[in-house]
């Protein structure tokens, strides 16, 4: 999945435990990308996601 915020793929981002993502994924490594956090495209999960 990509980023709302940058479009970068989701493996490029670093992971966080301080992420208010899902995937619990922080900043953009890509040198001079200023995305802070990963935003996900799915808000919430819920029964039929699972």
């Amino acid at each position: 999945m990509n980023c709302k915020r940058c479009h970068h793929i989701a493996q490029i981002h670093e992971s966080s435990t301080q992420s208010d993502s899902l995937m619990r994924l922080g900043k953009c490594a890509i040198p001079g990308c200023t995305c802070k956090q990963y935003l996900d495209s799915i808000e919430r999960i819920d029964d039929e996601l699972l």
